[in-house]
This record gives C-alpha cells, sequence and structure tokens, in this order.
C-alpha cells in the first residue's frame, strides 16, 4: 500500500513539530471526517508515544475543565 502525497506531508508536519523544542500546543483543523484523529493516531502509534485524546462530543460534563486557562485548577 503506497502513502499518498498528502499523506506525506501531513506527517512531515507532525515530525517536525515533536522535534522542534519547546514545542508549541498542536492543533489540527479540517472538516470532519477525514482522518485528522487517525493521522495523529497512526502517528503516535508510529513513534511508541502515549496519545491521550478528550473528546467533549462523548463526555460533554468535561467542557468545565476547559472553561478556565488557569493550567493548575
Amino acid at each position: 500500500m503506497s502513502i499518498s502525497l498528502l499523506e506525506r506531508n501531513a506527517i512531515s508536519g507532525l515530525s517536525a513539530w515533536i522535534e522542534n523544542e519547546p514545542r508549541k500546543p498542536l492543533i489540527i483543523r479540517g472538516a470532519r471526517q477525514v482522518g485528522k484523529s487517525t493521522l495523529v493516531a497512526s502517528f503516535v502509534q508510529s513513534r511508541g508515544l502515549e496519545l491521550n485524546v478528550v473528546n467533549l462530543e462523548k463526555h460533554a460534563g468535561l467542557d468545565r475543565v476547559f472553561q478556565s486557562l488557569d493550567i493548575g485548577r
């Protein structure tokens, strides 16, 4: 199975981000159902990293946690 040019570009972007110290938070934007989460999960798995996902659509009660910018909270 070959990797598309778009996938190679996306993986290159993620690789550049993860290798940059200190990193800023990563925001991946795009239309629904185009593979954003799958791309990140695949990338994390290929690097042997841990991925923590917060899905506020499935756990709407967690939205309170993100109402403040207070990191200690």
